[in-house]
């Protein structure tokens, strides 16, 4: 019964593994302008409207935001974490080197 409820815990840890997603947006003005000018227009645009939540779609205020500020919406880039089943403690995620599929992990 106990090896039940654990097989059954590992599968629902896994199945609920924590994301980051992170929204690429690129510069419309023409002025090559870095990341630094970029989050400060994302921290402005989130104080008015919040910043965007991990696992939902950014809203269209707030892309609308951005663009008024010279930064269009390009895509969101989702990074799924896990933790490390023979090291616990370590939290991994996939990484693709040279076409190679990997992962990484770290204790941070």
């Amino acid at each position: 019964m106990k090896r039940m409820i654990l097989a059954a815990a590992l599968i629902l840890a896994g199945a609920l593994s924590a994301h980051a997603d992170t929204d690429i947006y690129y510069d419309t003005t023409g002025r090559h302008r870095g990341d630094d000018l970029l989050h400060v227009d994302t921290a402005y645009c989130d104080a008015r409207y919040g910043a965007p939540k991990n696992g939902r779609v950014t809203s269209l205020a707030y892309k609308r935001c951005m663009a008024s500020r010279g930064w269009r919406f390009q895509k969101t880039k989702v990074v799924h974490y896990y933790t490390d089943p023979n090291q616990p403690g370590l939290v991994c995620h996939d990484i693709k080197v040279f076409g190679v599929i990997g992962s990484s992990c770290s204790n941070f």
